[in-house]
């Protein structure tokens, strides 16, 4: 997760471009193991147990590992050796832009310092204090544009964040959000979710990008912008916010409701009151999040 904020922070202190970051974290991606590759390697699980736990993450907001263990293919001792096999994701990123030059190795290590320090990070497996450092990094991402980010909305793009990496890829990054009142859409989705509090959360994409997007998203290769790729779209939106309100109601004891997604293409999208819009750079292309509040 600290690899796609690490990135932004780099482009915040203009030390690399876009361009830059994206090629590294394509490069990393390809080289570093995901934990269940991990554990098949070391024959502590088997393809299908591995796909198993996959398929669970679709429906439950909870690390590869943690449902590992619950469903007993790991160990707790195993999965801590697996997980100290990993390296931060950030530091690979760093080291792949180093290696293609984009900055020594000497300002790498000041701007990790740095960015440790602003965002007063841990490196602890500990699940709480991940989230803890997650929601920091999400509050620092928005202190210029909407220092007053409700709770519930640190919540939501929390799992975005997760939701993006576990069904789309750890590949992006996320810029600088910014408030508007006005959005003309190209390819988009809409979803309303109600009750003690209430947003209207918007995906939109160019053409290219939704191609590429769906086929990320359902593992089959799209040549051209169909039905298939426009349900994606809506799918992935109402899977996220389903979850999110699972989320909600079992950790706060609050029920909301949530509206089947829309088609919004080609629309004008318009308020009065706060919208937030959230860039988020894949090597394909941007997905663009609004928030409507």
């Amino acid at each position: 997760m600290y690899a796609q904020f690490f990135g932004n922070y780099l482009l915040r202190k203009q030390a690399v471009t876009a361009g830059q970051v994206i090629q590294a974290m394509e490069e990393q991606h390809i080289r570093h193991l995901k934990l269940g590759t991990l554990a098949i390697h070391a024959g502590y699980m088997n393809v299908s147990q591995v796909n198993d736990i996959l398929i669970r993450q679709a429906h439950e907001n909870k690390r590869f590992g943690e449902l590992a263990v619950a469903a007993g293919y790991l160990t707790n001792e195993q999965l801590e050796t697996l997980l100290n096999q990993q390296i931060p994701i950030y530091l690979l990123i760093g080291q792949r832009l180093v290696e293609n030059g984009a900055m020594t190795d000497a300002e790498l290590k000041e701007y990790i310092i740095s960015y440790q320090e602003e965002n007063e990070l841990s490196q602890l497996e500990n699940a709480s204090i991940q989230q803890e450092n997650l929601h920091t990094l999400i509050r620092n991402l928005f202190l210029i544009t909407y220092s007053d980010i409700p709770n519930y909305l640190i919540k939501y793009l929390s799992l975005l964040f997760n939701n993006l990496i576990r069904f789309i890829g750890e590949d992006f990054i996320p810029l600088n959000p910014t408030l508007c009142q006005e959005y003309i859409t190209e390819h988009c989705a809409g979803q309303i979710i109600n009750g003690e509090y209430s947003l209207i959360s918007y995906l939109d994409m160019g053409e290219d990008t939704a191609i590429m997007f769906a086929s990320r998203y359902t593992g089959e290769e799209y040549l051209n912008y169909n039905e298939y790729v426009q349900d994606s779209i809506k799918d992935f939106l109402n899977i996220h916010n389903g979850l999110f309100n699972v989320n909600i109601s079992n950790e706060d004891s609050i029920e909301l409701l949530l509206n089947p997604p829309t088609d919004l293409e080609n629309t004008l999208i318009s308020t009065t009151s706060t919208m937030i819009h959230l860039p988020i750079t894949y090597p394909f292309g941007t997905l663009n999040i609004l928030i409507k509040l």
